[in-house]
C-alpha cells in the first residue's frame, strides 16, 4: 500500500500546484485534482480544508466583492441595538407585576433568535476578516 508522504501543507500544495498545471492542460478544474498517489486522511482532509479556503475566497469576490468598513460597523451597532431591546425587554417583564404574556414571551423568543443569528454573522464577517477572505476598503493585513 503506498502512501503519498507529504511533511508540510507547503509540499500538499506544491504537489497540488503541479498536478494542477497538469490538469489544466487537460481541462480539469484545479480545485478538484488530487495528488497522485494515496493520500492518507489527515492529508485529505488538509486538501479539503484548501480546496473550501480556495472556493469560499473565489465565492465571496464573485458576489461580495470589497466591503466598505461602515457596512460592517452598521451590522455591529444592529446587534447592539437589539441586544439593548432585548435587556429592556427582559427588564420590563420581571418588573412587571403580572407574569409576562404568551405574546411577550413569544416576541422575546423572537428578539433573542435575531439576536444570536446576527451575532453569528458578526461573527463570520469578522472571522473572514481576520483570515482575509473578506477584504475591507482602506484596511490594510497586519
Amino acid at each position: 500500500m503506498s502512501v503519498t508522504q507529504f511533511a508540510d501543507l507547503a509540499s500538499l500544495r506544491e504537489a497540488r500546484r503541479a498536478q494542477a498545471a497538469a490538469s489544466r492542460e487537460s481541462g480539469a478544474r484545479e480545485s478538484d485534482s488530487l495528488p497522485t498517489g494515496r493520500l492518507t486522511t489527515k492529508q485529505f482532509n488538509r486538501h479539503l480544508a484548501h480546496v473550501l479556503e480556495e472556493q469560499t475566497r473565489s465565492a465571496i469576490a464573485k458576489y461580495v466583492g470589497d466591503v466598505h468598513p461602515t457596512e460592517v460597523l452598521d451590522l455591529a451597532r444592529r446587534v447592539a441595538k437589539l441586544r439593548a431591546r432585548y435587556v429592556a425587554t427582559a427588564l420590563a417583564a420581571g418588573g412587571a407585576s403580572a407574569a409576562p404574556t404568551k405574546a411577550e414571551i413569544e416576541e422575546m423568543r423572537f428578539m433573542r433568535e435575531r439576536i444570536e443569528e446576527l451575532e453569528y454573522a458578526l461573527a463570520t464577517v469578522r472571522e473572514a476578516i481576520a483570515n482575509e477572505v473578506v477584504q475591507v476598503e482602506n484596511v490594510i493585513a497586519d
